[in-house]
């Protein structure tokens, strides 16, 4: 492999596990024998203090790529993780955020292409945003992963990424490809993803990668340890899913399937800002958060049910609770009056139910 693969891990929505995927991913690469390189692109700097490194004693991070004030080589540090390098990443990235004056996206790829041939894999860590240096990091990149959540909200904020891909595909990088949606933090055990998950598989299609992460306490008892995932617990699931993960981006890059596939450029160039998934929550919200009435339901049939038989039976939660799931109901009681479903579970089924009736919800 004459020049390595730069990967932008990237989602503008927080918690999503965008800085989890690119230190894992990056740490399975390297175990699968892949020499890899992350860059810390994100100014809450979580990747560098996930592998120990103490940035308050650095004399240069990603930082100086911006500022272009030393080479890059002098940035890189070595990790106890095999095959994995880093560039750290700096609080101080924020400032160059909100510079208005910082117009060149080009610097990360600059400095980039000076080492691209010493790596099998770059991948680099994007701030939770799409300004300055996430640009610069689809400027540099050759694909991006997108972690997505199965909900709602998650649905409308993506058609603002789609969009800047797009925008940096017409103007600033031709190349620039979408590698796969990560689906992540998906509880199979939570009815309301349900939905979510379908519509993504029907939108996204083979960009969807097989490998779906779980929620998995061994990510943060790992950071206790100052290391990522798959060097804390390789036998647990968490890190046997970001092992599968980093061999799908292996195979995905030996079959070529990014130039192969039609549904990619069908849905970069058909993006945009406005239009994406709105007819498809409001679809979804109509079908599935929908109120029903008393004379069409006899709820105490509901007893001794489990969580999937009653989502079966009643659809997307209106909430839930620690010990309960809360269902909107309606008897036409008034505008400002509404009734509410409450099923107590007990070791997985309903065990006893109430009716309450609120004002003003």
């Amino acid at each position: 492999m004459p020049l390595s693969k730069i990967i932008a891990v990237a989602n503008q929505k927080g918690s999503v596990s965008t800085t989890s995927t690119a230190l894992n991913v990056s740490g399975a690469l390297g175990i699968l024998d892949r020499k890899v390189l992350l860059v810390d692109a994100d100014p809450q700097r979580n990747a560098t203090a996930g592998l120990g490194i103490l940035t308050k004693n650095l004399r240069f991070s990603v930082e100086n790529l911006f500022k272009r004030d030393v080479d890059t080589q002098q940035c890189i540090l070595e990790t106890h993780s095999p095959n994995l390098k880093i560039i750290p990443g700096s609080t101080k990235l924020a400032e160059l955020e909100i510079n208005i004056e910082n117009t060149n996206i080009n610097r990360l790829k600059e400095a980039l292409s000076k080492v691209q041939n010493e790596y099998d894999y770059i991948i680099i860590d994007c701030p939770p945003s799409l300004g300055f240096l996430t640009l610069n990091s689809f400027v540099a990149s050759d694909s991006i992963i997108i972690p997505v959540q199965c909900e709602f909200v998650e649905l409308d904020g993506l058609s603002k990424l789609l969009s800047t891909i797009q925008h940096i595909r017409k103007t600033s990088n031709l190349n620039l490809d979408i590698e796969g949606v990560l689906l992540t933090m998906n509880d199979k055990q939570s009815g309301h993803t349900n939905p979510i998950y379908s519509e993504l598989i029907r939108y996204f299609d083979d960009l969807i990668f097989k490998t779906i992460l779980k929620k998995n306490i061994s990510i943060h008892k790992a950071s206790h340890f100052n290391v990522n995932g798959v060097d804390y617990k390789a036998s647990r699931e968490v890190s046997i899913n970001y092992m599968n993960l980093s061999r799908e981006i292996i195979r995905n890059q030996n079959l070529e399937k990014l130039k192969k596939s039609k549904k990619q450029t069908q849905i970069i160039n058909d993006t945009n800002e406005h239009t994406s998934f709105y007819q498809t929550i409001k679809k979804l919200n109509q079908q599935d958060l929908k109120p029903f009435s008393f004379k069409d339901k006899s709820f105490n049939k509901l007893h001794g049910c489990t969580k999937k038989e009653i989502t079966s039976i009643l659809g997307i939660i209106y909430d839930e609770l620690e010990d309960a799931r809360v269902y909107r109901i309606s008897d036409k009681i008034g505008l400002f009056k509404k009734n509410y479903l409450y099923l107590f579970f007990d070791e997985n089924k309903v065990k006893y139910i109430q009716l309450r009736r609120f004002k003003f919800s």
